[in-house]
């Protein structure tokens, strides 16, 4: 997808918000937020917003030496979604469709969002979450795929979220269902890393592979032929988060979007309001409950 001039004032808050943790040097941040804004004038809006952003990271670690500012972050919460691990696995346990309940535990770990600094309450989010309809969906269309050993591929988004993506694993596993899931090798913002499906035990239940690189969603001119590999043979994609649908909205290939819109202009891609959840299939009209 595009980006819309909307995207530059969200870049300029990713550098502020980056900024702020990888340092507390006021004149470090204020050379963050100069250089952005001076970045943000030469932005091509024909680029996605995925695309636009990644260079804001790279100069945030530039001036301040910290390559993975939201490391810290990072751990904490996936030790609060291990945490919940146990309440979530009873939910779909105990769940009258347990493939659905389990798309909706999992996108309600894409609340987790540390780049643009939305403020969220696991606890509380997951619960409305829960009892919230996508607004697009898929669901049923999804779980007529299911058919033992076909092959799915999952693009992991943010730490923590990865925790919720097990829920759904484990259930895709009890259906006999061939998965695979995708990291990034290198940080960016709070992505899944290796690590981070280590600590899931995600490494434990599937194989996990890694994109080959550090990018926000999937630069196809920069991933492993591992990846690629695995990308385009596999029977259906699930692709969690904005950066995934804002990478591979345009692909040809099975492609499941997850995903809560959290800004307008993802919502406006997708035709829905702010805030909606989604759990649409590029191959088909975007049907609404």
């Amino acid at each position: 997808m595009r980006s819309e001039p909307e995207c530059l004032v969200c870049m300029l808050n990713q550098a502020w918000n980056t900024a702020r943790i990888a340092t507390e040097d006021r004149d470090q941040q204020r050379e963050i937020i100069e250089s952005a804004a001076q970045l943000i004038q030469d932005t091509d809006l024909g680029l996605t917003p995925a695309d636009n952003s990644r260079p804001i990271y790279d100069l945030v670690a530039r001036i301040s030496s910290v390559d993975d500012p939201f490391k810290e972050l990072k751990q904490r919460t996936n030790d609060e979604a291990l945490n919940m691990l146990p309440e979530l696995q009873k939910t779909v346990e105990q769940a009258e469709d347990r493939i659905a309940t389990a798309l909706h535990v999992t996108v309600a770990g894409n609340i987790i969002d540390l780049g643009i600094g939305h403020a969220y309450d696991l606890h509380r989010d997951i619960e409305v979450i829960l009892r919230t309809p996508f607004r697009i969906d898929h669901t049923e269309m999804f779980k007529q795929e299911l058919v033992p050993d076909r092959t799915l591929l999952m693009l992991g988004d943010n730490a923590g979220e990865i925790v919720f993506d097990r829920v759904l694993i484990e259930e895709l596993l009890r259906r006999e269902i061939q998965v695979t899931y995708s990291v990034k090798s290198y940080p960016i913002i709070n992505d899944a890393t290796m690590e981070d499906a280590e600590t899931a035990g995600i490494t434990q239940l599937v194989p996990v592979i890694e994109t080959g690189a550090g990018d926000i969603g999937i630069n196809f001119d920069n991933v492993s032929d591992e990846f690629l590999k695995a990308f385009e043979s596999a029977d259906l994609i699930l692709a969690k988060g904005h950066g995934n649908y804002e990478t591979c909205d345009t692909r040809l290939e099975n492609i499941y979007f997850l995903l809560k819109a959290k800004c307008n202009v993802v919502a406006g891609g997708l035709g829905v309001e702010r805030d909606a959840i989604v759990f649409k299939n590029n191959r088909y009209p975007a049907t609404r409950p």
